[in-house]
Parts: structure tokens; sequence; C-alpha cells
């Protein structure tokens, strides 16, 4: 698109919280007149990557672009993920440290606490590979009790990754590839309760979703299909309607 006609299209949906895809194939209509649905995807797309629109959940849109949570990877988060894929090639894992979530809170939680989350066959000896590499405050079954710390050395938590759990690939300054999880799925680990996370509750955990739907990008549709398999997605639904438009409180 040329820039008058994207300014056009800006002006035609500024102020509007969000929209849907048919808005956007009915204001081309009137614009442009007939207009093929493969164009119309190829106008989504041609959009989406000028930073101009953010699909907020299948199918729906806004003009509020904020940027993708992308952590940074610091030497200890490196190193531990280049321990275990030596050792586990083709497992799935994901990694992060609790002090990410300092950004979103008033309270500063321990920033040096490890998340390791692997298939929970693997968890016991990932544990034993942890100890004999000199880790020796891991932690890997909870049985309903929040983990201890050891402030002389790094705590690190063992827990079993949800299928189809949503991760993201970081690419660090050497080229090192690092599984981390994403922002939905962080949000909605804290919310589901979890020992490991006994430590954020009530008006924190409000506290965590609102400075992160207001920092950064979220993926709505992928929000609720995870909480969804943790048996969260009702729930979630009622605390998110809080904070976004009401079209989002279901779907």
């Amino acid at each position: 698109m040329r820039k008058n006609a994207q300014d056009q299209f800006i002006q035609f949906f500024k102020g509007k919280p969000q929209f849907s895809r048919q808005d956007i194939y009915n204001y081309f209509l009137i614009t442009e007149g007939e207009i093929k649905e493969g164009t119309l995807g190829w106008r989504i797309y041609d959009l989406k990557q000028k930073n101009i629109l953010r699909e907020i959940q299948r199918g729906r849109y806004t003009l509020e672009v904020r940027p993708l949570y992308k952590p940074l990877i610091e030497p200890t988060i490196k190193e531990l993920a280049n321990l275990f894929t030596r050792n586990f090639r083709n497992a799935r894992y994901c990694i992060w440290k609790i002090g990410w979530l300092n950004e979103f809170t008033v309270h500063q939680f321990p920033g040096e606490r490890v998340i390791l989350e692997t298939e929970k066959d693997l968890q016991e000896s990932l544990a034993n590979i942890l100890g004999d590499s000199g880790y020796n405050n891991v932690i890997w079954s909870l049985k309903g009790q929040p983990p201890r710390n050891n402030f002389k050395e790094i705590p690190i938590l063992l827990l079993p990754l949800i299928s189809r759990a949503p991760v993201q690939d970081i690419t660090t300054d050497d080229g090192q590839s690092i599984v981390v999880p994403t922002l939905e799925k962080i949000l909605v680990d804290i919310y589901e309760g979890n020992s490991a996370f006994q430590f954020i509750q009530g008006a924190e955990v409000k506290r965590v979703f609102n400075q992160a739907i207001f920092r950064y990008a979220i993926n709505y549709s992928t929000l609720f299909s995870y909480a969804k398999r943790r048996g969260k997605e009702i729930e979630l639904h009622t605390l998110l309607s809080e904070y976004v438009h009401d079209t989002l409180k279901s779907d």
C-alpha cells in the first residue's frame, strides 16, 4: 500500500480499540470496490510487516502496536540451556528466570531463581546432570512445597513442560538459540497457581497482567488456548475483562 492509502486506513480505524478481518474487508470494498480474499490477505500481511497493524486474536486486529516480549538472555541462562541441549538432543525445554517478572511488579522477587521446564521423564536425569555440573540447589519434585532458598547457590526449579506450551526461540549475540516462554505462557503459569509461584498472588498477579498488557503485544488466541490446557480459561477471561475490550471475554 502507498503512503497516502496507509494514512487513510489509519485514519478510518483510528480510535477503534480493535476490529475484525470483516471490518477490514468492508473498508476496502468502500474505498476500492471488489477485493479478492487473497489480495485482502496480502494487504493485512503488508500492514503487519510495516508495524501498522497487530493481530491480537485470530481474525481481530488493532492499530495499537506494541513490541513483542523479548527478555534479556543472561550468561547463566545461556550456560544452562547449552548444558541441556548437549545432554538431551531434540528434547523439548524452555528456560527463564523469576527475575523477569520484576519489570511488571512493585515487589521485587528473587532474580536468580531459574525455571527450567522439560519432559517429566527427563527431570531426574537432568537434576543429576545439573548436580554433577556444580548446580547443587536443584528442586525437581515440588510435591506441593514451595522451593527452598539457598542464597549461596543459584536455585534451579525443574518443572514439567506442558505439551504445546507457547515458547519462542531467541538468538543470542554469539548465535546460540535459547528456548524461552512467551509472555502468554508466563502469564498463564503464574495465574494457574502452581506451587512454584506461591510467592505471587492476589493484587500482584493483577498488577503483572495489567503491566504486561500495557507494555507488550499479547496474542489472546495463544493466551486462551494455553489457559484452556491448564484448566484456567474461564477464570482468565474474567480477569482479563478488566483490561481488554469486551469481545475478548469469550471465543
